[in-house]
């Protein structure tokens, strides 16, 4: 149970008919109807009986309605309290490097220019944001990946590239002193990310495309955390395919080595996601726009 369902529970019975919810929550009607059924199906119970002609309420239905109108309202005045304002509310889905480097300077930058929208960030890896926008618990979301899903719209806006990330070491020093290839640092012991990453899937990509097998990686660690990563490499644990950005902080302060991989899959893109079968609010749309002119402007 979320508050996206309990809105759209709320509005159903305030306004009596799916459409006219549908429409003050800038939803589609088959996104009310399966909040509305992820509702009763989580409580066992039938709450709204829907008819050709008309709706009608149960009484458990009626039970829930003023508990959930209560806890909306609580929300709504816990939001005006702490921002001083009634600020119009985004649900953002974010990947972890999305999250870590490019949220921080979009909100900063998004946020002298609208100052009435308030963000609620849910970060997880690529595939699970993803399934966010999917399951309508977030208005978009800012990934790694395209899964290439047809309900969803996924539009390119900020480029990177994907490296080699080693230690510090007598050993790689003497390897940024020459041209190296990926197959350079096959025996090496290699720190991978889990499956859902949008880095691990680039690097699967990038390893079919030059004929390596996974099994052939010595691979030492599996890790979901990208700073959980990062520091073992930077204690000597082994090397890692990781985005360029994530690991510039660390580059800077000479605690990493960073190796290029092959030109033909130098580049990765970041996307905003969301679904088609939804109706973006203004100040949702706005946000969009604004972050695809925000990385034109840096190019």
């Amino acid at each position: 149970m979320d508050f996206k369902q309990l809105e759209a529970f709320v509005a159903v019975v305030d306004y009596g008919s799916f459409s006219e919810a549908a429409r003050r929550l800038y939803l589609t009607q088959p996104t009310i109807s399966s909040h509305i059924r992820a509702l009763e199906k989580e409580l066992s119970v039938k709450l709204i009986i829907r008819t050709t002609k008309k709706i009608t309420v149960t009484a458990k239905g009626y039970q829930l309605y003023d508990s959930a109108a209560r806890m909306l309202h609580i929300r709504d005045n816990l939001l005006e309290d702490f921002t001083e304002s009634r600020k119009r509310m985004i649900d953002l889905g974010v990947s972890t490097i999305p999250s870590s480097y490019l949220l921080p300077e979009l909100l900063a930058s998004f946020g002298k220019q609208c100052p009435d929208v308030y963000f609620h960030a849910l970060q997880s890896d690529s595939a699970g944001a993803i399934e966010k926008v999917l399951d309508g618990s977030v208005d978009l979301s800012l990934v790694g990946q395209n899964t290439g899903d047809e309900t969803c719209r996924f539009i390119p806006f900020c480029q990177d590239h994907l490296v080699i990330a080693a230690p510090v070491t007598a050993h790689y020093l003497s390897m940024t002193e020459k041209k190296v290839t990926f197959q350079d640092f096959l025996k090496d012991p290699m720190i991978i990310r889990e499956k859902g990453s949008g880095t691990k899937k680039e690097m699967d990509l990038f390893l079919e495309k030059i004929g390596i097998s996974p099994s052939e990686l010595n691979v030492v660690a599996r890790m979901n955390d990208l700073e959980s990563i990062k520091q073992s490499i930077v204690n000597g644990l082994g090397i890692s395919v990781l985005s360029a950005r994530s690991a510039a902080d660390l580059e800077k302060t000479n605690q990493l080595l960073l190796f290029p991989l092959d030109e033909m899959v130098h580049n990765r893109s970041f996307y905003i996601v969301y679904s088609k079968n939804r109706i973006l609010k203004p100040h949702v749309r706005r946000f969009i726009r604004f972050v695809q002119d925000f990385y034109k402007e840096q190019e």
